[in-house]
């Protein structure tokens, strides 16, 4: 899984067709609860859906750009353009049906 800068951020997104973005931070408790579920996730869309992982605490400018205020923070992108977020942290199988949602 790709650990995303603020510099590398948008090129990112722009070359991938369906992407998701997890805003998180280590300090966050939900963060580290719901990291194992979007790597599993991760696996389960691999060749469909991009994922990503972006510190907010080392990368300050991309979250303030979209407006994420409060993190375990997913945002999807497709070709470069938000279509959906996510927030909060949550099972496998709830997590799931809400990106299939935004992505179908």
């Amino acid at each position: 899984m790709k650990e995303l800068t603020d510099a590398e951020f948008d090129d990112f997104i722009k070359n991938n067709e369906l992407v998701i973005i997890d805003f998180w931070a280590e300090w966050c408790g939900p963060c580290k609860m719901v990291a194992p579920t979007f790597e599993a996730l991760s696996k389960d869309y691999e060749g469909k859906v991009a994922f990503a992982k972006l510190d907010t605490m080392a990368n300050e400018q991309t979250p303030a750009k979209f407006g994420v205020a409060s993190i375990p923070n997913f945002i999807v992108f497709r070709n470069g353009e938000q279509i959906g977020s996510i927030v909060g942290a949550m099972l496998k199988p709830d997590f799931k049906r809400k990106l299939d949602e935004i992505i179908e």
